[in-house]
């Protein structure tokens, strides 16, 4: 750094950055940026591209993936600008990696093979097996265990020589996962062995500490106890003189887990102690937490000791009930970097729109000049021409900056809906996937420009969701407040179905609907339900009809249509399946009612006659 001041002075600062970043991300990305500046100031263009790169390798590691994203896009155009292969190569791979993180596996797949499609057609090798691997790793989260394996022996046929030993122990460690996953044990511990002897050779102890840890739990399936706890004993040992926290209570919770497989009830009590005092200091973990007191919950349970095992018994419904808050919370946090991704997606499409519109206008430009000397009068005519264009176009901007401006209010309402639909979805019963859908359908509506219908399909749901949230804080409605919910819901259903079903919905004049009152949504589920499963699947005209009749002590509600009916299998391309959540929701309200009356409240009949199909729900609610 005292003597260089060239290309190896911006590479040295990229390097301070890359160790830096896992002590300080703040810190490294303003050295990633200063290596950035000194490449532009000597014209160092590949001293550029990687400063970016790595910027946006900061970011995915602090889980901005919005902004990763922005970098990684801002190196991959300026490596191809230049025709960088090698830089492209590197952030298609990093743009793979970031699609799957955010659970995007198409878009990951997509860049994946770019990767693969470039490298054959400009014969690169070098980096093409870390490609291969990463795919297979993607066809594994897929479920797609066959085009995993295919990619993982084909990174080993593209692997450069002098790195094949470290791709064969790659792709040996993940072809274990999958033997692993498929219950294997004895093919999968032949491979975690083989890891375990490459990394002791290569002297990489953390990597070794995992797959002793591996085996273990390989033997411990086989049952060959003294081998399980001896490669527990191993991965104890290296864990502990790495400082490895995570893998110490793992090593401690795998003995546990043994020494009650060989009902050494003690020595089990030993182990799991020592494994929950591990996690003690470790913030989160929750999933990790819960398993722990799940384990000792089932040691003291089978020996006898009933008081500890409640308390840990009691211990798990607490971690359980904190995993499942993070859970969501992370879910939540996903659906809104996809969507942030999505949008800017659009914007860069948008922004290249505008680029290959305004070269075509250069280029027109330039022929003008030099026919320019030719004709005046062409000219004159062409000018005309553009200032009349420029004309129209100003008035259609205006028009699209308004429609923007009206778009992005709305955007603004359906972010407020979204986290306010977190606090209030369990007690506004209604289904998520239906929120979901509506919202994807929605965004779909704004990115294929079809405003008018975007606006049309958002102010039907907005005004559905609005009625919703303003009465979800109570647990019955007025019945004309209920009528009023589901015909919106039906009317959106309709709409969301390009119209594809007529529906009715009929009230006794006996029912005096502005002072009954019914549980809030009772029957949305029923609706979505007979739409979802009995007429989508359906050929022809579709009907669904609604009725609330007066009947003594109860208000008797009859949900039917002229679907497919019960027991009978929708059409292969179908893609409704299973019961909505909003059904099981639905179940335990009506068990809570059924303590007012010994009358059954849910009656499901089939209709199947040489004349017609359907299903008929018949719900009666009690009055009291």
């Amino acid at each position: 750094m005292k003597t260089a001041n060239d290309t190896t002075m911006v590479n040295l600062i990229r390097s301070q950055g890359i160790y830096t970043q896992s002590i300080n991300l703040k810190k490294a990305r303003e050295l990633f940026q200063q290596s950035i500046e000194k490449a532009k100031q000597i014209g160092y263009i590949s001293g550029e591209v990687s400063g970016i790169n790595y910027i946006g390798i900061s970011y995915g590691m602090a889980g901005d993936y919005s902004e990763s994203l922005r970098y990684f896009r801002q190196s991959l155009e300026l490596a191809k600008e230049y025709q960088m292969f090698e830089e492209i190569s590197n952030a298609h791979n990093n743009l793979g990696i970031l699609y799957k993180r955010i659970g995007d596996y198409p878009t990951s797949q997509e860049y994946y093979l770019k990767n693969i499609k470039l490298h054959d057609s400009l014969k690169l090798d070098e980096y093409l097996s870390r490609t291969y691997v990463n795919l297979g790793i993607l066809y594994d989260l897929m479920d797609q265990q066959d085009k995993a394996i295919e990619s993982y022996h084909k990174a080993l046929e593209v692997a450069p020589e002098a790195e094949r030993a470290h791709y064969e122990n790659s792709v040996l460690s993940n072809l274990a996962v999958i033997d692993f996953d498929n219950k294997d044990y004895k093919t999968a511990l032949d491979k975690f062995l083989a890891a375990i002897a490459y990394y002791d050779e290569q002297g990489e102890k953390t990597s070794q500490a995992l797959q002793y840890a591996n085996a273990g739990i390989c033997y411990l399936n086989l049952k060959e106890w003294q081998l399980a706890q001896d490669y527990f004993f191993k991965s104890l040992q290296l864990a502990k003189e790495l400082s490895l926290q995570q893998e110490i209570a793992k090593a401690y919770s795998h003995l546990a887990d043994l020494r009650f497989r060989q009902k050494r009830y003690s020595e089990a009590i030993d182990y799991s102690n020592k494994n929950l005092k591990s996690l003690e200091a470790m913030i989160g973990s929750y999933e990790n937490k819960k398993d722990a007191h799940e384990l000792a919950y089932t040691i003291f349970q089978e020996s006898g000791q009933m008081p500890r095992a409640i308390y840990h018994l009691n211990q798990t419904m607490v971690y359980k009930d904190s995993l499942l808050n993070e859970t969501k919370v992370r879910e939540i946090q996903n659906l809104q970097i996809q969507h942030e991704v999505y949008l800017m997606n659009g914007e860069i499409k948008e922004n290249e729109l505008q680029l290959a519109l305004l070269n075509t206008e250069v280029a027109l430009n330039n022929k003008r000049m030099v026919y320019l000397s030719i004709i005046a009068l062409l000219l004159l005519l062409s000018a005309g021409l553009l200032y009349f264009r420029f004309r129209t176009k100003k008035r259609a901007n205006i028009l699209l900056h308004n429609k923007n401006q009206l778009i992005s209010q709305q955007k603004e309402i359906i972010e407020d809906m979204n986290l306010e639909l977190e606090k209030r979805m369990l007690r506004a019963q209604i289904n998520p996937h239906f929120m979901f859908n509506s919202l994807n359908s929605i965004q779909h509506l704004v990115n294929s420009n079809d405003r008018i219908n975007a606006l049309r399909y958002l102010s039907k749901f907005s005004k559905l969701l609005r009625q919703v949230l303003e009465s979800s804080v109570n647990i019955n409605l007025v019945l004309s407040e209920e009528i009023e919910l589901l015909k919106i819901y039906l009317e959106l259903e309709s709409l969301r179905f390009d119209n594809s079903f007529t529906y009715s919905i009929n009230v006794d004049d006996s029912i005096d609907i502005m002072e009954q009152e019914v549980p809030m949504l009772l029957v949305q589920p029923y609706l979505e339900n007979a739409i979802l499963h009995g007429l989508m699947p359906k050929n022809g005209p579709k009907k669904l009809s609604v009725s609330f009749t007066d009947k003594m002590q109860f208000i008797e509600c009859i949900v039917k249509d002229n679907g497919i009916g019960l027991g009978s299998k929708p059409a292969a391309n179908h893609k409704y399946k299973g019961l909505s959540r909003g059904m099981s929701i639905t179940a335990k309200r009506i068990e809570a009612m059924q303590k007012f009356t010994d009358k059954n409240l849910i009656t499901v009949e089939n209709i199947a006659d040489s004349t017609k199909t359907g299903t008929k729900v018949t719900i009666l609610i009690p009055k009291n």
